[in-house]
């Protein structure tokens, strides 16, 4: 996904017309952020090149070449008016993918963020076709290199928005990662999109991050809260340590832990740590980050 200055940068396009396009003639419908700004797909970006070469190159009118533009344009994907909304779409997305067909997958994908919200497609879509190619990979149906592939891309997709969405500087700052020997990091990256889009920054360090040096870049950054997942259980009793050496340093800190493995391990009693089990993240964030009563 693509803000209306990187567009307007890649397409040598100013955002003013780039935005009276939209307005006038419906050339392209961006999704919006929280806070009002456009978010351009793939689509819509080869879309206004499509309209600028017909425009700049070809003298047509700008009202003929979008008449020319839906008269001409096929929908890069065909879906069945019938069945779950998300199933099919589920489908083609994980064929692409084990095809290693990176122009089919990204069609597919950028039809996904034309249809709904992105939490809604990351959640829906995207997380759910990465837990079938696991699944897949796991009981030996496709290759180390599907998985891998299929991972990276969906990886890719999320630090798109990572990047772009925008920060509000009041409010607290997140460091979000996996401990040493946790290479799952897809869980992390969803909720670390979900804390992007209430405006938090969030300084994600991503899978297998070792503990040592931690406790130095959150004094020197600033860090009020630290986002940690684990899949696996081996790191546990460390972190949990790691966590109670920090709390003893910098009682503001707070902290929420995550991932498959956390409903079976011990947990910590403090109000500085909280863990996610699958409730509603809404709620825990006005709880826990603001301290407001459900």
């Amino acid at each position: 996904m693509y803000s209306i200055k990187q567009v307007s940068e890649q397409l040598d396009i100013p955002a003013v017309t780039i935005r009276a396009w939209e307005n006038r003639y419906n050339v392209v419908t961006p999704t919006r952020t929280e806070g009002g700004h456009r978010l351009y797909n793939e689509k819509d970006v080869q879309t206004l090149k499509w309209i600028k070469t017909q425009v700049h190159e070809k003298n047509m009118k700008i009202s003929d070449a979008v008449r020319l533009l839906k008269e001409e344009a096929p929908s890069p994907v065909a879906l069945s008016p019938e069945g779950n909304k998300y199933e099919e779409l589920k489908e083609k997305l994980y064929r692409a993918l084990i095809n290693l067909d990176t122009h089919e997958a990204n069609q597919i994908a950028d039809l996904t963020f034309s249809l709904y919200d992105y939490e809604e497609v990351f959640q829906q879509i995207l997380v759910k076709v990465l837990y079938k190619v696991g699944d897949e990979w796991e009981n030996g149906s496709i290759s180390v290199a599907q998985e891998h592939f299929s991972s990276q891309f969906i990886i890719n997709r999320c630090t798109q928005f990572m990047r772009i969405l925008p920060v509000n500087p009041a409010l607290p700052k997140v460091m979000a990662f996996c401990p040493e020997g946790e290479h799952h990091q897809i869980g992390l990256m969803i909720f670390s999109l979900f804390l992007k889009k209430k405006g938090n920054e969030v300084i994600y360090l991503g899978p297998n991050t070792p503990l040592e040096g931690l406790t130095d870049l959150i004094k020197m950054k600033n860090i009020s809260v630290v986002a940690i997942s684990m899949t696996n259980p081996a790191p546990v009793k460390k972190v949990e340590r790691w966590i109670q050496s920090c709390l003893e340093t910098n009682p503001a800190l707070k902290f929420i832990v995550g991932g498959s493995c956390i409903q079976k391990c011990s947990k910590l009693d403090s109000k500085s740590v909280s863990y996610s089990l699958g409730f509603d993240w809404d709620e825990w964030y006005d709880s826990f980050m603001h301290g407001k009563k459900a």
